[in-house]
């Protein structure tokens, strides 16, 4: 119970010392040869004197704002994996993942980042513009080899010619 009683004390006095400038000087100089006969002789590193720094307090501090710091930056990096993923995919794609994204961030809901994520997983083809490059591509080539060879005649006979009247006058049709 007196154990109990002097941590109170010691609690309450880190408390209010700070507030009201520290300890008189002649109190200090009683406190380090002034110790309780029931207090035990070996006391734990971590319980300071009065008036020194809590080395253990600040360790703790420094560790918890750190951890904070780096559960949040690994969140939003998790957070950003569908749309690193998706980062090479259509601007289509790109843009559904990433309001799936976002609407998980604020909403706080994970589904729409499970659906995201699935979703980067996912090649979705272009629907608003047609892919005609392929066929597009065969006509290309074929006009082209057909304008760069000559025309093949097997027979010297001249081309046959027939004459067609129209208002504009006469056209020659091979």
């Amino acid at each position: 119970m007196i154990m109990v009683r002097c941590l109170a004390a010691s609690a309450l006095a880190s408390i209010l010392l700070p507030l009201t400038g520290g300890l008189p000087a002649r109190a200090l100089e009683a406190l380090p040869n002034a110790k309780h006969e029931l207090a035990p002789h070996g006391m734990p590193p971590f319980i300071t004197a009065p008036g020194a720094t809590d080395i253990l307090y600040v360790i703790v501090a420094v560790a918890l704002v750190a951890a904070v710091l780096a559960f949040g930056a690994f969140f939003f990096w998790l957070h950003s994996l569908p749309e690193r993923m998706v980062h090479g995919s259509t601007k289509v794609h790109i843009d559904i993942v990433a309001v799936l994204c976002l609407i998980s961030l604020f909403t706080h809901n994970n589904w729409f980042w499970v659906g995201g994520l699935l979703l980067a997983l996912v090649k979705i083809p272009e629907f608003s513009i047609p892919d005609f490059g392929g066929a597009l591509g065969r006509i290309a080539g074929s006009l082209e080899k057909m304008a760069d060879t000559e025309p093949k005649i097997t027979d010297a006979s001249p081309p046959k010619t027939t004459n067609h009247r129209s208002a504009k006058g006469t056209v020659n049709h091979v």
